[in-house]
């Protein structure tokens, strides 16, 4: 026996390069043990809670939301509601200003500051330009606070093994869902950051209500 082991190491120690072979072997082997596993090639994950986020109409988030656009930006303290199409988004404390609440559907929008009348205009975006100055992509934020992409535009992202969004771009925007948190059986974003052209957005999430 002895004669016989010593045969094969003389014998592998020989062939470096037989030697070196076993150990990429091993090498390739333990990076294939210890790799995570992969999200499913077919996105049954993803359209599972897809599916489950598409049935989240009624919803309410609270939190804190940050914009820069190179040296200037604000931050606010933010309430959404969403009831089917209409919507209620207050903003306290943006532009260096009080309060700022918007109110519509797909039909317009009003936009409404302290001490000033009510203004109407047919979409979100362009009145809330037209009133402070800062151009946001609210209509999209109607399906990204949701983890979802935005229908009717082409998008490409990323899930994780859980089906969750990791990363999404939309509209000429990436969005990174940096944390998620389990609300009523559901996966919901807890942080979000958001680069489009030289706008930076950033969403802390307080809290979900389903």
């Amino acid at each position: 026996m002895l004669k016989r082991f010593s045969a094969s190491v003389a014998c592998f120690s020989r062939h470096p390069v037989r030697r070196a072979g076993w150990w990429l072997t091993l090498l390739l082997l333990s990076a294939c043990a210890t790799r995570p596993p992969a999200p499913p090639a077919d996105g049954a994950a993803w359209q599972a809670h897809r599916a489950a986020l598409e049935t989240l109409t009624h919803w309410q988030v609270q939190g804190r939301v940050g914009v820069r656009a190179g040296e200037e930006g604000w931050n606010a303290s933010f309430d959404w509601q969403q009831q089917d199409q209409d919507y209620r988004i207050r903003l306290r404390g943006p532009f260096g200003q009080g309060a700022v609440e918007l109110h519509g559907n797909e039909q317009g929008v009003w936009l409404k500051q302290a001490d000033r009348p009510a203004v109407f205009a047919l979409d979100p975006e362009s009145l809330l330009e037209r009133e402070t100055g800062w151009w946001l992509p609210v209509s999209g934020l109607r399906f990204w606070l949701r983890g979802l992409p935005a229908p009717g535009s082409e998008s490409e992202y990323r899930w994780d093994e859980l089906g969750a969004l990791t990363q999404l771009q939309q509209q000429g925007w990436r969005i990174d869902y940096r944390r998620y948190r389990e609300t009523d059986a559901l996966r919901l974003p807890d942080r979000i950051n958001i680069e489009g052209d030289a706008l930076r957005v950033k969403f802390v999430i307080d809290a979900w209500q389903t």
